[in-house]
């Protein structure tokens, strides 16, 4: 009919993603606790039946914005991971990926962090990924220092933590992102090379 714009159909994996878009904008604009399904629907342009049948309710919405924003820097320190040359530019390239991320995404992802069945969901993606990770991180330090492969492993779990408490650091505090990752590199480097001293002595 003359006059009568058809309405395009989106793939529901775009549908999808512009729904959680959408989610962030409100959760960053106006809180967790305003945050209604209507007005998801309203700012995505769809109705709220169907945002309710891609996620059955807040909760489900909230955990799969959290899911996506996890996905998202997984994606990203991989990519850094593949661009790195050995242990020193593997431990900057990935740091300064987190750190990045957190800058840009951190006061999302705390807030998102506030809702429990949110929390719950990344706690229960987190543990396989962050074995991996650890495998991952244990696998190339054992290619250049000389430390046991389960000691490495307990290294790589451990300084996971101090680059996580200085994203942290930057969320709280604010500064210079620059120096934080220079201090965050150095003082891993330190401790690889303190550990591996260490386990040198204890060889002899």
């Amino acid at each position: 009919m003359a006059g009568v714009t058809a309405r395009r159909r989106l793939d529901p994996a775009i549908r999808r993603g512009l729904i959680l878009d959408e989610t962030a904008r409100l959760v960053l604009a106006d809180g967790l606790s305003a945050l209604r399904m209507e007005d998801v629907a309203r700012a995505a342009g769809v109705s709220k039946a169907l945002v309710y049948s891609y996620f059955p309710s807040k909760g489900a919405l909230l955990s799969a914005l959290l899911l996506s924003e996890y996905a998202s820097f997984q994606a990203q320190a991989r990519a850094a991971a593949q661009g790195a040359h050995g242990l020193d530019a593997l431990i900057r390239l990935t740091t300064r990926a987190y750190l990045a991320h957190v800058a840009a995404r951190g006061p999302l992802i705390q807030r998102l962090l506030g809702e429990p069945q949110a929390a719950a969901a990344l706690r229960d993606a987190d543990g396989a990924a962050r074995a991996a990770t650890v495998g991952f991180f244990a696998h190339a330090i054992v290619r250049e220092y000389p430390i046991a492969p389960e000691r490495a492993a307990t290294v790589a779990d451990l300084l996971m933590g101090l680059t996580g408490a200085a994203g942290d650091h930057l969320l709280r505090e604010g500064g210079d992102l620059c120096e934080v990752e220079d201090m965050v590199v150095e003082m891993i480097g330190a401790a690889l090379r303190q550990v591996a001293r260490a386990e040198k002595r204890e060889a002899a």
